[in-house]
């Protein structure tokens, strides 16, 4: 996923409350599409810096999943649902309270085919959650998640520019039976927040992540056939084949395995004082942050190990003036790496609400990204002397607010720099063989707009909208390089209808040209349409499904790798409770 013309590494993810980066890169991996949705209670995005709360990676935001939490009394959830490419999945929840003390268990099981023959997609995930409030001055709270995910997939082959001069790009996939990624993932932790006083209050949180991944691709041999798309074409300049003849694709594996873990622990104390006066209400909180991370691969590419803690100490601000209407915010932290030393983020900012319910806000921030374990220490191109990534953002803005409430709509402006961004610089020695190390090379330059609105037309119908203009570029050398895999236009329509017993709507997504990760190529733009539908039987049975890509559009997220087409699945949901 992108944010604001950033990728991995530039936004923060928690799972109740806990930093799920990866310690050995940036960014949390294929996670966002492994976590389920039947686990997730709740997701909230931050848009902009967030470095004075949360520290490193969160220059374009910081994205919160809360998983399910306790609901009142005894529920009971069962469901199960069928669709395109044999796609299974069965979900079984019980979630409810007794006294004091609340549960919540929810198992996920996922079990589908893929676009090709050998490719498969397997996820089993159980969560849990307790928690315990004896009363408004106490909240404890347990949580645990676990995901064993296997996805096979198909061997993908595509040209460097090099290859294929001033003719189109090639690039195609053949099926696999014999190369996976397989992950196990765990996430715990424990939250406890005390009310001290009615005005001082603290909170504890400690959180603990380990995720082991292992993948292999076997030599299978001969794959298949493509019709060479030019003349001249070859796949291992051994061989050279004319325009349209029969070229066999063999399997580039060779049945080395290699494997990654990375696991970390963190601790967060904040300390919170809410001070009213006439007409107004100042917040503040002082926290203190321990985030230790370790990471270690082995296998085919070599072996690399490293553990790095942070030591953090934030302050927040938040002052509430004239009944609310004027919003000033401030922030400072500093952070104290192992390796790279101290690092002092900071963020201002103010919001004014006006009579005819329209909102003006501005903030500042700055924000920075540690290097990864694998850009510190790995053991082939690894480079210890690293700096962090330091950049600022400037965001403005309105919202507004009509038709009782039922009308809001929001537009932002903002623009980030990033220095010294660390890139991977490589190249053959005299004796031919590849070298390089992760440098403090780049530039990165985004700014755009985002405008979001929603509308409640009456009390069934809901309209949703979104629109974003992202200009992302990277400047190597003093020669700028738009920025890949980043749209500059992308947009969003959704409708919902919502009656007693049914509900039904649709979405109609945008996605603009965007650049191959080669930087050469330009992917088509397409236009996605999706609709879904629930409706209940009686009080405690409800079917539901959907439909995606309804018009069998031509989707391109990555050239060479074959989308679905139309893809539906239907289901059958059981509910018990008050």
């Amino acid at each position: 996923p992108k944010r604001r013309g950033f990728g991995s590494g530039h936004f923060l993810v928690l799972i109740d409350g806990v930093k799920v980066t990866e310690s050995l890169r940036p960014g949390v991996g294929n996670l966002l599409g492994q976590i389920d949705p039947a686990l997730i209670e709740r997701i909230e995005v931050l848009r902009g810096p967030q470095a004075d709360l949360y520290g490193s990676d969160s220059t374009a935001g910081v994205i919160a999943i809360t998983t399910r939490a306790p609901q009142p009394g005894t529920n009971f959830q069962l469901s199960g649902e069928v669709g395109s490419l044999d796609w299974k999945k069965a979900y079984g929840s019980a979630r409810g309270t007794w006294n004091d003390f609340g549960y919540s268990l929810n198992t996920v099981f996922v079990d589908s085919d893929g676009v090709h023959d050998y490719e498969s997609y397997r996820n089993t995930s159980p969560q849990l959650k307790l928690t315990y409030s004896p009363g408004d001055w106490l909240s404890v709270e347990g949580s645990f998640l676990y995901m064993d995910t296997k996805f096979n997939y198909a061997e993908l082959l595509e040209s460097y520019e090099k290859h294929s001069p001033g003719t189109p790009w090639w690039a195609f996939q053949r099926p696999d039976p014999n190369q996976f990624n397989a992950n196990e993932q765990y996430l715990a932790s424990f939250k406890a927040a005390h009310q001290i006083t009615d005005q001082l209050s603290h909170r504890l949180l400690f959180g603990w992540n380990r995720k082991t991944n292992s993948n292999r691709d076997d030599d299978d041999g001969l794959l298949g056939y493509i019709p060479a798309p030019r003349d001249n074409f070859s796949l291992d300049y051994v061989s050279f084949y004319p325009l349209g003849e029969s070229v066999p694709v063999y399997d580039t594996g060779d049945g080395r395995p290699y494997y990654n873990r990375n696991e970390s622990y963190q601790l967060d104390y904040n300390l919170i004082l809410e001070t009213p006066f006439d007409s107004g209400m100042n917040t503040a909180l002082l926290g203190y942050e321990w985030l230790s991370q370790e990471g270690r691969s082995w296998g085919k590419y070599g072996e690399t190990e490293g553990e790095v803690d942070t030591n953090a100490f934030y302050l927040n601000d938040v002052l509430l003036l004239w009944d609310g209407n004027l919003v000033l915010n401030g922030g400072l932290r500093y952070q104290d790496h192992e390796t790279f030393g101290g690092e002092t983020t900071g963020k201002v900012g103010a919001a004014y609400t006006f009579p005819s319910a329209t909102t003006l806000f501005a903030n500042y921030g700055t924000s920075f990204r540690a290097p990864s374990i694998s850009e510190l220490f790995d053991s082939q191109y690894g480079n210890p002397d690293l700096d962090p990534e330091e950049g600022w953002t400037l965001e403005a803005g309105l919202r507004q607010s009509a038709l009782d409430g039922r009308l809001e709509a929001e537009l932002i402006y903002w623009q980030t720099e990033l220095d010294e961004v660390i890139a991977f610089v490589g190249g053959f020695d005299e004796n031919f063989r590849y070298t390089g190390s992760y440098e403090n090379r780049d530039k990165g330059e985004t700014e755009g707009v985002e405008v979001i609105a929603s509308w409640w037309v009456d009390n069934a119908w809901r309209l949703d909208a979104n629109y974003t203009y992202t200009d992302s570029w990277s400047e190597i050398d003093g020669e700028r390089f738009r920025t890949v895999q980043i749209a500059r236009n992308t947009a969003n329509v959704g409708i919902t209808y919502v009656q007693e017993r049914w509900s039904a709507g649709g979405n109609v997504y945008y996605s603009g040209p965007r650049l191959r990760w080669n930087g050469d190529i330009e992917m088509d733009a397409y236009t996605r349409v999706d609709l879904f539908g629930r409706y209940a039987l009686s009080e405690n049975v409800s079917v539901f499904g959907r439909i995606e890509n309804l018009f069998d559009e031509d989707i391109e997220e990555g050239l060479g790798f074959e989308q679905p087409g139309v893809y539906l699945t239907a289901g059958l949901d059981w509910r018990f409770g008050p």
